[in-house]
């Protein structure tokens, strides 16, 4: 189905000044943005069974890139994921550069990462991941003026909002933002297996890891010359859970419910209301839970037969990898003619209470 027009259903959208002008994905069912969107349309998934071994004694399945070695782990299989990724986002920017005479400028790069606390993070993460990362995308860094988000799901999110920010404050022409993450790790499985929470036949109410990378290309709009808009960020928000999961006392939605609140301002719920939402949302009944009390409690916000897509559930759970990887999915099937609306909310829940909403659109200057 054809992207939908704007009508007196849906008025118009506002014009924002922060656009999205490239992306780039990598995940188990694709290796450019392209091949996971459609693969994702068209309902492929490709679990694996690893090597490594479940208390059950049986081999844990994942979905995970065939491409890159069972050997390769910890930030050598971060920088596999991201490098690519990056490359796609970031290659029509710097060639319309050099087309234009002018040296391609180093770039400030948002990353987003799981939280320190999950089992198994490579320590070396922090110190040498751009480093790694340029040096596999062939895209010069601005080490100066990037960073890391430590904050999983959630964490994207907030990559995005910081990104937001900066170019809204002239700090930046461009910068690029995504994130990566891979579960494809003994003791970060090991930690899942223990909690109950790897999907198998002894355990209905789990989920299937996943590992891959997103990035988006963002610039201020009168900074994207001659690139052509392939989205339009509206809106941001973030927020805390005051009991995510673990917690003694049950959990409503609070945090994400605020931060779809924060991401859905700019637009105003009584004039535009959503009708297509995206969510690292996969089987987990408490998360599944958490995003019914979130859209119950934000009512007005979306419309009555509002879609709701769960990419995660064919490309396998991606971590701090979802938010953009979900943007990129968006902004391709926008490209591509084939998205259910003209507008999306992007959800996304961290493992702790770091809770992010972002709202995306066609560009409507087309």
């Amino acid at each position: 189905m054809a992207a939908a027009s704007p009508t007196a259903r849906h008025p118009p959208l506002p014009v924002s000044d922060v656009v999205v002008v490239g992306v780039g994905a990598r995940a188990p069912n694709g290796l450019t943005a392209l091949q996971v969107t459609m693969s994702v349309r068209a309902l492929k998934t490709d679990p694996r069974a690893s090597h490594l071994i479940d208390k059950h004694g049986e081999p844990m399945g994942l979905c995970r890139l065939p491409s890159i070695g069972d050997s390769v782990m910890g930030i050598d299989r971060f920088v596999a994921l991201g490098g690519p990724a990056l490359t796609q986002a970031a290659f029509g920017w710097l060639a319309a550069q050099r087309r234009n005479g002018r040296a391609a400028r180093p770039l400030p790069v948002l990353v987003a990462l799981p939280s320190r606390r999950r089992p198994g993070l490579d320590a070396r993460l922090e110190p040498h991941l751009l480093l790694g990362l340029e040096a596999r995308s062939q895209v010069p860094i601005d080490h100066a003026r990037s960073g890391l988000v430590f904050g999983c799901r959630g964490g994207g999110v907030e990559a995005f909002r910081l990104a937001i920010e900066r170019l809204r404050a002239g700090e930046h022409e461009a910068v690029a933002v995504g994130g990566v993450d891979s579960w494809f790790d003994p003791d970060a499985l090991e930690w899942l297996d223990r909690e109950l929470r790897l999907h198998s036949m002894q355990t209905e109410n789990g989920f299937i890891p996943g590992e891959g990378a997103g990035f988006a290309l963002l610039t201020a709009r009168r900074r994207a010359a001659s690139l052509p808009p392939l989205a339009q960020i509206l809106g941001a928000g973030v927020a805390s859970e005051p009991r995510p999961y673990g917690s003694d006392e049950p959990c409503l939605g609070q945090g994400i419910t605020e931060a779809v609140k924060r991401a859905v301002a700019p637009v105003g719920a009584a004039a535009r209301r959503i009708p297509w939402v995206m969510t690292d949302v996969v089987n987990e009944r408490h998360r599944i839970d958490e995003w019914t009390y979130a859209v119950a409690r934000a009512h007005e916000a979306f419309t009555t037969d509002v879609i709701h897509d769960q990419p995660l559930l064919k490309t396998g759970d991606l971590g701090a990898a979802s938010a953009a990887v979900l943007l990129a999915i968006a902004a391709t099937r926008w490209q591509t003619g084939c998205a259910a609306a003209d507008c999306v909310l992007i959800g996304a829940h961290a493992e702790g209470p770091e809770r992010g909403a972002l709202l995306a659109s066609l560009d409507p200057v087309r």
